[in-house]
């Protein structure tokens, strides 16, 4: 789940700074040259292999472990077409946020980068502003559905059903809200760590749960018919979520001119494999609907290994929750800093306390609709959904404008742009959303300049 904000220091679904997207567009438009820092363009930085573990952890975070599974229960197998095409529009969208980045960044371009910036180089700062409360006001209902992805798993682990889920949801919540008031960083290396354990449970459950494949599973390749990949891929969406996050880490790795590229093809394959160990044993071992159950890989490791499995995976899933969780709002607070007006009193900017109160408000507001309903975690990745399509169209065409025309930039930008607008379909409903926040903000910086 991708959120904007300066440095990425949890694991999840990329996370990128927007605070600064106003000083955009100094450089011409059309140019495309790589700046590197000092740090990048000497011998120090990330190697090829650390640059691309910086990556996984931020695009591969806990949605993993329940996302293929909650796409399967709408669509059977036919959900792993949707899978593959989300798969496969990650490899354009990736690369041309890197082509966009090269055409805007400054001389800090670790520091300034960020989806904000791209769509206000590209279009104004109204449609920047615009981008910004998208994610700001739209994308914070992710964070419910992070806390209840963990709450799922401890409550396969200790039992409850909904109760304990939701408890363990409104602790993660609680935790990290909390710890976004009393501090503003997350620990990196905690991340890192976190994200290795997230791969070997994966690929570990994949291997031993292969005696147990089913390949019937798979002959009733649309039980729901055919329209059911739909709604299946807006379930799915958050697998695009975190490619934005290039755009940060340009300056940190070694030659980035010349590693870049290498860094971002190895980790889209360590993404393809890892979400195809997640969603080919869910639907061979557990049945078409990947069983119907909201812990589905601690599922899978239960009919391979036995009891054991559902607590290490619960574990690992709480924590996983909780980092993402406190990263999330983290960035969101950062970005409020930035977006919110200056206090009339004094003319300062908002302070990070205040800048909370909003994403924290939505995450409560989330998880008490989810206390009086039975709203699933799919619901909560939906619409965060609705909000998130549409920046990335954004974002995207913004590279129609800045990059040069028929360049190789401009042609992946194009095809990227084509293929996420695409799911603006499934999106449907949900874009009610980001458009009230859109004519919220309009009608507030016209209310200003008034």
């Amino acid at each position: 789940m991708p959120i904007p904000r300066r440095r990425v220091r949890g694991v999840g679904e990329g996370v990128v700074d927007a605070r600064h997207g106003d000083r955009a567009g100094s450089r011409p438009r059309g140019t495309e040259e790589c700046v590197i820092t000092a740090t990048s363009a000497g011998t120090r930085g990330l190697s090829t292999s650390a640059a691309v573990a910086l990556y996984v952890t931020a695009v591969v975070g806990p949605g993993i472990l329940t996302l293929p599974a909650a796409a399967a229960q709408k669509a059977g197998p036919l959900s792993l077409i949707a899978l593959a095409a989300l798969l496969a529009i990650s490899v354009p969208a990736a690369f041309a946020f890197v082509h966009i980045h090269r055409a805007t960044s400054t001389r800090a371009p670790t520091e300034q980068a960020g989806i904000q910036q791209y769509v206000t180089a590209a279009f104004g700062r109204r449609a920047g502003r615009v981008a910004a409360a998208w994610f700001y006001l739209g994308v914070p209902i992710g964070v419910p559905a992070l806390a209840l992805i963990g709450g799922a798993y401890v409550s396969a682990a200790v039992g409850g059903g909904r109760v304990t889920q939701l408890a363990a949801a409104w602790a993660i919540a609680g935790v990290a809200i909390l710890a976004n008031v009393r501090t503003a960083r997350s620990s990196g290396a905690l991340s890192l760590v976190l994200a290795v354990a997230l791969v070997v449970l994966i690929l570990g459950a994949a291997v031993v749960s292969i005696p147990y494949w089913r390949p019937q599973h798979l002959q009733d390749f649309a039980p729901n018919g055919v329209l059911a990949v739909v709604p299946a891929s807006l379930t799915l969406m958050w697998v695009l979520t975190g490619w934005e996050a290039s755009t940060n880490f340009v300056g940190l790795v070694r030659d980035p001119h010349r590693r870049l590229p290498r860094v971002i093809g190895i980790t889209l394959v360590v993404v393809v494999v890892l979400y195809a160990a997640v969603a080919l044993p869910e639907i061979l071992v557990l049945g078409p609907f990947a069983g119907g159950t909201s812990a589905p890989v601690a599922a899978v490791l239960h009919a391979a290994i036995g009891d054991p499995a559902a607590s290490v995976a619960a574990l690992l899933a709480a924590v996983l929750a909780l980092a993402n969780s406190v990263a999330y709002l983290a960035s969101l607070r950062e970005l409020g800093t930035g977006f919110l007006p200056p206090r009339r009193s004094t003319g300062t900017a908002t302070g990070p306390v205040r800048a909370l109160l909003v994403p924290a408000a939505i995450t409560v507001g989330g998880l008490l609709l989810a206390s009086v309903t039975d709203l699933d975690v799919s619901w909560f990745v939906e619409v965060c959904a609705g909000s998130q399509v549409p920046v990335y169209v954004a974002a995207l065409a913004a590279g129609l404008v800045l990059l040069r025309r028929r360049s190789r930039g401009w042609w992946t930008a194009l095809v990227a742009t084509i293929a996420v607008a695409l799911l603006l379909i499934p999106a449907g409903p949900f874009l009610v959303v980001p458009l009230v926040i859109a004519i919220g903000v309009l009608v507030v910086d016209v209310a200003r300049r008034r």
